[in-house]
């Protein structure tokens, strides 16, 4: 095995900065490559919040949409419904100046009498004066415990 040197400091001689300077390293040539150029590295930042509310914005827009559409159905079946329940109206007052036109009072009157019918000013009014009896009062839990008890111990 090889011995280590011994190495011996010598402090009473030294000056500071004395010291022998360290030899440089010699410089080695490298091959010089063509550089290769980076591509840009272009980053998105989506931000969530913005995109949620960006989400809600184009639903509330969808909604409005379809909403706006409905309601035209709908005005457009209030409008055929309103058409129709004006021709019923005309129709229901035509029938009824044809009914009040065609009655004859006195035709009626007649086979009212034939029938044996009284004018209601002729007619005998007779008031009765009914009285309900009160309905028996329904047993209840306590009346039907009540009545065991009475009759275990009777």
């Amino acid at each position: 095995m090889v011995q280590k040197p011994e190495i011996q400091y010598v402090g009473q001689f030294y000056v500071y900065g004395s010291e022998a300077v360290a030899p440089k390293a010699k410089k080695t040539v490298k091959e010089l490559l063509p550089k290769e150029h980076k591509q840009k590295l272009h980053k998105v930042y989506i931000d969530p919040v913005a995109l949620i509310g960006i989400a809600a914005a184009v639903t509330l827009l969808a909604a409005l949409v379809l909403g706006g559409i409905r309601l035209n159905s709908m005005w457009k079946e209030h409008d055929a419904v309103a058409s129709y329940l004006s021709s019923q109206k005309l129709d229901n007052s035509t029938l009824e100046h044809n009914y009040r036109t065609s009655l004859n009072l006195d035709d009626i009157r007649a086979k009212a009498e034939a029938m044996g019918l009284v004018p209601q000013e002729d007619a005998k009014t007779v008031y009765i004066r009914v009285t309900m009896p009160e309905p028996k009062p329904q047993r209840t839990l306590w009346d039907d415990i009540q009545w065991f008890f009475q009759g275990l111990f009777a």
